[in-house]
């Protein structure tokens, strides 16, 4: 006599709902797993490029210039290289350019995105690695010679490197996100740290990427007072900025970190470093 029972419906359907249930918990858990660690290998760069200005500037006394303001660039550079004779900002921007080739041009406006990637890295060699400057130290800016080596961050430019060209017009470092290269913006402050650390000409430094589909990146303010006016975030060091997973730095040219100021859905993935490197929605209040 056969004893085997077969499943009724009912059982058959109460299996089918358990492993959908389970296969919906991994699939959820399996994308936040791989989210987090697209956002962790981004922090892991940002903080890099963290170290490697904080190295700088034991070194050198100041972090790097952001390129915004020619007066701070000739000062960086008369106190980096003194033995260096120039005449003005766009001498400089020049003479970085054809130290490039490929004709980069820093005498753009918006050529500012490419002074982390100078300033951290120097020039590429043969094979495309930043290697520094000059070693003439008269003249820190020719296109050939000998390198100094005196590099912060390992960078390499080219297809497939963490330093490219396209879309910029210079050198910028940054990586893949959707199939576009983005960049790590970088704004300087000011060491005294007042409202106007990130102010040019009396509005805030800013990048627009408007073209490349990935939005303005602008500096971040931590509240906006009428008498004391703006205090930035990072106001008396630098904010390095990454746009995150969604690979859009926001739309508002003026952004307080508080929901309903300016600050929308875009900003809300941006890496930076003011919030150790994680997304900034982790210090929304």
């Amino acid at each position: 006599m056969n004893t085997k029972r077969a499943f009724t419906l009912v059982e058959l359907l109460t299996v089918i709902v358990i492993i959908s249930i389970l296969a919906t918990l991994v699939t959820v858990a399996v994308t936040a797993a791989m989210r987090a660690a697209k956002i962790a290998k981004i922090g892991m760069q940002m903080n890099q490029i963290n170290m490697a200005l904080d190295r700088y500037k034991a070194e050198f006394g100041e972090y790097p210039p952001d390129m915004f303001d020619d007066e701070a660039l000739v000062r960086h550079v008369k106190k980096r290289w003194p033995r260096y004779v120039f005449t003005d900002a766009t001498e400089i921007r020049i003479a970085i350019g054809a130290a490039y080739g490929n004709g980069v041009d820093f005498t753009k406006p918006g050529s500012e995105i490419g002074s982390l990637a100078l300033w951290l890295g120097g020039f590429p060699n043969v094979d495309g690695k930043l290697s520094g400057f000059s070693a003439d130290p008269e003249n820190p800016f020719t296109p050939n010679g000998a390198f100094d080596k005196k590099t912060f961050l390992d960078l390499e430019w080219g297809a497939d490197k963490n330093v490219r060209i396209e879309g910029y017009g210079v050198p910028v470092i940054g990586g893949e996100m959707k199939g576009v290269f983005v960049p790590i913006v970088y704004f300087k402050g000011k060491t005294d740290g007042g409202p106007d650390a990130y102010l040019i000409n009396d509005s805030p430094k800013q990048f627009n990427f408007s073209s490349l589909g990935l939005g303005m990146c602008v500096p971040y303010i931590e509240e906006m007072n009428e008498t004391t006016g703006i205090k930035w975030k990072n106001s008396s060091t630098f904010q390095l900025i990454h746009p995150g997973l969604d690979g859009k730095f926001g739309a508002s040219t003026e952004r307080i970190i508080k929901p309903g100021t300016g600050i929308g859905a875009a900003d809300w993935d941006n890496i930076t470093n003011f919030s150790d490197c994680k997304e900034l929605q982790s210090i929304l209040p």
